[in-house]
């Protein structure tokens, strides 16, 4: 019987890592188990169960919608899921085992390319697999329902396609398909494009043609049906702040979280790249998505999570695959080089000959991920507690309210998906007049846009579901509202509210 290879044991290993991941962040209420991804990503599933009910891809089911949602692709893949019989407690579930099978499609697409890069080595396809089989942030922000790993899958296939085969229209598929998924997935299809343009300029006109239709027809739909060619996302947290607001916390949340995620692997491949001379295309394909995405990331201000998370954000986990390759290639020169020196024997058997580069992976990921996953196994997935509490009020509300009833959240996933009411968005990304508005303070991506006077005052909901510092001021000073227990605000002359029923914790 042979041997399992390299490659299944980390596959094998890391199916069973997700799996406990995903049940280790379920929990029971009222004897039911409940699966749910973080509340961005339920914000995608509210619209997806609009669509699949027939009310279409809107926030309200009756109204004329902003976009909310920055993920067309994934947020379509969502409504196909809603078309199944899934209860509201399991169908986050399905969501997460899709994401589970994209992160195992992943590793073995990156240890192709690591072959494709370095047929000679036995370390490369090895170290690049395991690395990011469990770098942190792609699997959490994965199995936690974002479109992150499908966006890395895509991006992966394509650069294994440019790399290792001749297949440009398949390139030209995967990277419109990416574009779909989420539109600014443009710059490593751009970047791709331009890898293949000096390659080959023949070979580069099916991708590039593919990649602008992609982004014309997303623009278009986006135009057609909500009415203007970028997100309602996009204004509330870009409009209003100068872009060298945003650079400088782009920059200081990069320095405090991304660089320990990156600094280490970066350096040490840029040293690599000079004294193996490993200046090619490859090279700096690999190296210019990563810091594609590193300097996209800093343009927009960083994301609202690095804090939470302790790791690099978003934008930026897109691109460290293409690092961890680079750095793999560089490492398994190294790796050949030192134990050619030591012991040139060693080399003639394969399990001694892979071990290196099981021991430099695992040291590499105590590095990048070793902190956040401590966190983890202290206390769970981030932002968990916070998910299980807006589940358990958005059910309160749910049984505790009309149908009719209106209510306001500035958390817009879980409360309003759960209680299946009319929601008001406090912080805008729902909402046009917030999105469009000044900003309150400092930058921060996401979360500081509000104007109370119209969304509390004008839109009178009949209950305020979630509380947020700015907002205790104002319904000090409101007469209309009273605060419960349960730390929501009700509208005194509501009749659609059981106050009773909604004041328990």
């Amino acid at each position: 019987m042979n041997k399992p290879t390299s490659l299944k044991i980390i596959l094998a290993a890391s199916a069973l890592f997700y799996l406990a991941f995903i049940f280790g962040t379920s929990f029971v209420i009222q004897g039911e188990r409940y699966f749910t991804l973080v509340d961005d990503a339920m914000i995608s599933m509210r619209y997806a169960k609009h669509l699949a009910q027939g009310h279409g891809l809107v926030w309200n089911v009756g109204e004329p919608s902003a976009q909310g949602f920055t993920n067309l692709g994934w947020t379509l893949y969502m409504a196909f899921l809603h078309l199944f019989p899934f209860s509201a407690s399991k169908i986050s579930l399905a969501v997460m085992l899709t994401s589970l099978m994209i992160l195992l499609a992943n590793i073995v697409v990156v240890h192709k390319t690591a072959e494709a890069l370095a047929p000679e080595s036995n370390y490369a396809p090895t170290l690049a697999a395991l690395i990011v089989a469990f770098y942190f942030p792609l699997v959490f922000w994965s199995l936690r329902g974002m479109e992150v790993g499908l966006l890395v899958l895509l991006i992966d296939v394509a650069l294994l396609l440019v790399i290792s085969k001749d297949k440009t229209i398949l390139v030209g598929v995967v990277l419109a398909l990416a574009i779909f998924v989420r539109v600014d997935a443009l710059i490593a299809a751009a970047l791709i494009v331009v890898y293949l343009f000096a390659k080959n300029k023949r070979r580069a006109v099916v991708p590039a043609i593919a990649v602008v239709l992609a982004t014309l027809a997303v623009f278009y739909f986006q135009q057609t049906y909500y009415g203007d060619y970028l997100p309602t996302t996009y204004y509330q947290k870009v409009a209003g702040y100068a872009a060298l607001e945003r650079a400088k916390r782009g920059v200081l949340v990069f320095v405090e979280f991304a660089a320990r995620d990156t600094l280490a692997l970066f350096l040490f491949s840029l040293a690599g790249i000079f004294f193996y001379n490993r200046r090619n295309r490859e090279t700096f394909l690999l190296l210019a998505v990563f810091l594609a995405q590193c300097a996209y990331s800093i343009y927009v201000g960083g994301d609202y999570a690095e804090p939470e998370t302790n790791s690099a954000n978003r934008f930026i986990t897109q691109g460290v695959p293409a690092l961890i390759l680079l750095f793999s290639w560089i490492a398994s020169r190294f790796l050949s080089d030192l134990i050619v020196a030591r012991s040139p024997s060693s080399l003639s058997t394969l399990n001694v000959a892979k071990r290196p580069a099981l021991v430099l992976a695992v040291m590499v990921l105590l590095v990048i991920s070793g902190e956040p996953w401590f966190n983890y196994a202290i206390d769970n997935a981030p932002f968990l507690k916070s998910d299980i509490r807006r589940v358990k009020l958005a059910l309160r509300i749910a049984a505790n309210t009309s149908p009719e009833a209106v209510i306001a959240v500035h958390a817009a996933g879980q409360i309003p998906y759960y209680s299946e009411r009319k929601t008001i968005d406090l912080l805008g990304l729902n909402d046009p007049v917030i999105a469009n508005g000044p900003g309150n303070g400092a930058f921060y991506p996401g979360h500081n846009k509000w104007n109370y006077e119209y969304s509390v005052g004008q839109l009178q909901p009949d209950l305020v579901a979630d509380n947020f510092e700015p907002l205790a001021g104002y319904m000090r000073a409101n007469p209309q509202y009273q605060m419960l227990p349960s730390d929501v605000y009700v509208r005194k002359d509501s009749l659609l509210v059981n106050i009773k029923g909604i004041s328990s914790k």
